[in-house]
C-alpha cells in the first residue's frame, strides 16, 4: 500500500509556492505552521482538530492560552508559533496607522481593531493615544476584564495622555457575544471620560465597540 505522508510536507511546500499559499484549505494552512513545533510527526490530525474545536482558522488565532492547552496534542511550542503568526498580523495591521493621520485614516484603524482585539473571547480595552496632528503616539491595553464587564479607568487614561503629551484618544473595546450594541454601563464610563477629557482639553474622538464582522461607533450613532 502506498505511504501517503511520505513527502507530503515536501507536496505541502511545493502548493504553497505554486500560488502564494492561496489554494491552501484552512487546516493546511495550520499544518504549515505547526512544522515548526513538530519536526517529525503528522500534524494533519493536530490542525484539523484545532479547526474543528474552534470552528474557524481566524478562532484558532484568536484563542487564548488555557483553550488552546485544552485541545489534545498541542504542545506548548505549538502554541506559541500560533501567538506568533497572530502578532504578525497585529503588527502589520498596526505599521498601516503608525505614521498617518489616524483620524484620515479611520478604516484602517478599524482594521487594526477587528484583527487585534475582535475576535477574543475576552473583552479588552485599547486606548489609542495621538498628538496634535493625530498621529499615533502611544497605545495601551488598558483592561483584560470578564466576558460580561471590563472595567475602563478614567483616571488612568487621563494620567497617561498627560504624561505623554497626548491631545486626543480613541477607546475601543470588543464584545465577545458578537452584539455591538452599547450596554449602559458602556454609555456611562464614556460620558464620564469625555467629561474628564474636556476638562483638561483633550479631545475624545471616539469610542468603538468592535467584533471581528462588525463595529459601533458612537460618535456616528450621535452619543459622543
Amino acid at each position: 500500500m502506498k505511504n501517503y505522508k511520505k513527502g507530503h510536507r515536501k507536496r505541502l511546500r511545493e502548493k504553497i509556492i505554486l500560488d502564494n499559499g492561496q489554494s491552501l484549505l484552512d487546516y493546511e494552512v495550520l499544518e504549515h505552521i505547526l512544522y515548526s513545533a513538530y519536526s517529525r510527526i503528522d500534524v494533519k490530525p493536530i490542525a484539523k482538530s484545532l479547526i474543528e474545536n474552534f470552528g474557524s482558522l481566524n478562532k484558532v488565532f484568536n484563542a487564548d492560552l488555557e483553550a488552546l492547552q485544552n485541545v489534545d496534542g498541542v504542545s506548548n511550542t505549538a502554541i506559541s508559533a500560533i501567538f506568533c503568526v497572530k502578532q504578525a498580523f497585529v503588527r502589520s495591521a498596526r505599521e498601516e496607522i503608525k505614521d498617518l493621520p489616524i483620524i484620515d485614516n479611520w478604516e484602517k484603524l478599524l482594521d487594526y481593531l477587528r484583527i487585534s482585539i475582535g475576535s477574543l473571547n475576552k473583552e479588552n480595552f485599547r486606548v489609542i493615544y495621538m498628538n496634535k496632528k493625530y498621529r499615533l503616539i502611544a497605545e495601551d491595553l488598558q483592561n483584560i476584564g470578564t466576558v460580561d464587564q471590563t472595567p475602563l479607568y478614567v483616571r488612568e487614561i487621563i494620567k497617561r495622555a498627560l504624561l505623554i503629551g497626548s491631545t486626543s484618544i480613541v477607546i475601543s473595546h470588543n464584545h465577545p457575544s458578537g452584539d455591538t450594541q452599547p450596554s449602559n454601563s458602556d454609555i456611562s464610563l464614556t460620558r464620564q471620560l469625555a467629561e474628564a477629557c474636556q476638562s483638561i482639553g483633550i479631545e475624545l474622538i471616539d469610542h468603538i465597540i468592535i467584533t471581528f464582522s462588525s463595529y459601533f461607533s458612537f460618535k456616528e450613532n450621535r452619543l459622543l
